[in-house]
């Protein structure tokens, strides 16, 4: 990471295999803080060079409660396996 402040991050983007390595600037719409209740927190964000109508979510949390949050169809078909498997 090149730079951060709660409203951006700076980071390189791969290159593809016709040029260098740029960067890209990711506004930070919203920040999810920790829950005690949800046990998650996360970000939104959108690339200033995206789709305006674009945006990714990321998630941080506890994995049952994620699983619940997305829907069965939004996660691999081995979760539940490989959830099982790190508890133990």
């Amino acid at each position: 990471m090149l730079t951060q402040d709660r409203e951006t991050v700076v980071l390189p983007r791969k290159a593809d295999g016709n040029s260098h390595a740029r960067l890209v600037t990711l506004d930070i719409l919203k920040v999810l803080e920790f829950n005690t209740q949800t046990l998650k927190s996360g970000a939104l964000i959108r690339a200033r060079d995206a789709d305006p109508d674009s945006a990714l979510l990321f998630l941080r949390g506890a994995p049952g409660m994620i699983k619940r949050m997305v829907g069965n169809q939004s996660v691999p078909m081995d979760f539940d396996q490989v959830h099982n498997n790190l508890e133990t």
